[in-house]
């Protein structure tokens, strides 16, 4: 989950830089926030693994 996370992050970065489809501040905005909220939420919804 957390690599399907930065991929997406890494996927809106380089849309911004190398793609130009929109400015370089959005893409640094955008990467950065999928990059925080998905972790959060990645933890706060998966469940630990068993204590043994």
């Amino acid at each position: 989950m957390q690599g399907l996370n930065g991929a997406v992050g890494l996927a809106v970065g380089l849309g911004g830089f190398v793609g130009q489809l929109y400015p370089a501040s959005v893409a640094v905005f955008g990467a950065l926030a999928i990059w925080i909220i998905g972790a959060t939420l990645i933890n706060l919804l998966t469940d630990p693994p068993d204590k043994k």
